[in-house]
């Protein structure tokens, strides 16, 4: 009787540790640590992805090869796109993650990490990465790498020279962070055609600034000529539309949002570009009674295009083109 258990423990044993050594894929011994993308040129998309199932994907698969939020449709903010790019290519190993707190750390990652695929032109997976929780001392992140279907086996603390702080913060999933503020950029002024900005309560003010090669022209509300104006001041104007961006995207009662759409704007824009596309945006005052002039003096409301959104913008950065028409023009009738 001995002898039969002692054979079938022994069996038992045998077939435990085949077991195990069939689960250990040759994936689970591979140690990948090329993380860095040499060539970030190379990447048209990325997709960003939580434990809690929250994610985003930004791609660049459009005929301007534009980066673009994938959902919902909006353009990305080039500022972090180029943070990112910067990270994939200059990303490097601080130290490998000890023996000792090797499976600890394994263990997290799986439990909570972001998961970022990195896709080529053709939407081919290039590498994934499994970003985990900083350092306990906030000098490096601990990461794993998968690649051609294999993920890694050991987990490697990771930086970027020059940065202190976790590398996980620069990927989020929320698309209102991802989204680029601006509603003017031209950083080359000859890019635009005309400017109109008509002022509801100071029909004298409105003008419109039109454009042709080297040769501009103004004109009053009543789209009659003005012969005489400032006009470097004129070509200077249009330099101010490099950077126009919102605040900050106003997630309202929709009955106020209606309330703000259906009163009379202070300021009505239209830009004219050299794609004869246009952008119009409507701007109104925010009401503040404890203001001296009943109105905030940091901030107004926008709507861009007639879209259903109410954006909110600040004089800091709108007020350079909120020009008068006698801007242009006092000096020279004088």
């Amino acid at each position: 009787m001995n002898h039969k258990i002692t054979y079938y423990i022994t069996i038992l044993l045998a077939v435990t540790t085949t077991l195990f050594s069939s689960c250990k894929s040759s994936s689970s011994s591979v140690d990948l640590k090329d993380f860095k993308i040499k060539d970030t040129a190379s990447i048209y998309r990325f997709t960003i992805t939580t434990n809690n199932a929250d994610s985003i994907s930004l791609s660049r698969m459009n005929q301007n090869k534009v980066w673009m939020i994938e959902n919902p449709n909006y353009r990305a903010n080039m500022s972090n796109i180029q943070l990112i790019m910067e990270t994939f290519y200059r990303i490097q190993i601080k130290q490998p993650v000890s023996k000792n707190a090797e499976k600890n750390v394994i263990k997290r990652l799986a439990v909570s990490n972001k998961r970022v695929d990195i896709y080529d032109k053709g939407n081919k997976l290039i590498k994934t990465w499994y970003i985990g929780s900083p350092t306990p001392d906030h000098l490096g992140t601990y990461m794993l790498l998968k690649q051609n279907g294999i993920k890694g086996s050991r987990p490697y603390i990771m930086f970027k020279p020059g940065v202190y702080g976790s590398l996980d913060v620069r990927f989020f999933t929320d698309w209102t962070q991802w989204r680029s503020p601006q509603i003017f950029h031209y950083p080359n002024p000859n890019d635009i055609l005309q400017v109109s900005l008509n002022y509801n309560q100071f029909q004298h003010e409105s003008f419109i600034i039109n454009r042709n090669n080297d040769e501009i022209g103004l004109l009053d509300s009543k789209s009659n000529s003005i012969n005489q104006f400032d006009t470097v001041q004129l070509k200077h104007y249009f330099t101010h539309f490099n950077n126009i961006c919102y605040n900050k995207i106003m997630f309202v009662d929709p009955s106020f949002r209606d309330s703000i759409f259906s009163s009379e704007p202070y300021i009505d824009i239209s830009l004219l570009n050299s794609k004869n596309e246009t952008t119009y945006v409507q701007f109104w005052r925010i009401k503040n009674v404890e203001s001296s002039t009943n109105w905030d003096k940091e901030y107004g409301f926008i709507r861009v295009n007639g879209d259903d959104e109410l954006l909110r913008a600040q004089y800091f950065n709108w007020d350079i083109i909120f020009k008068p028409l006698s801007f242009f023009t006092n000096d020279i009738r004088r």
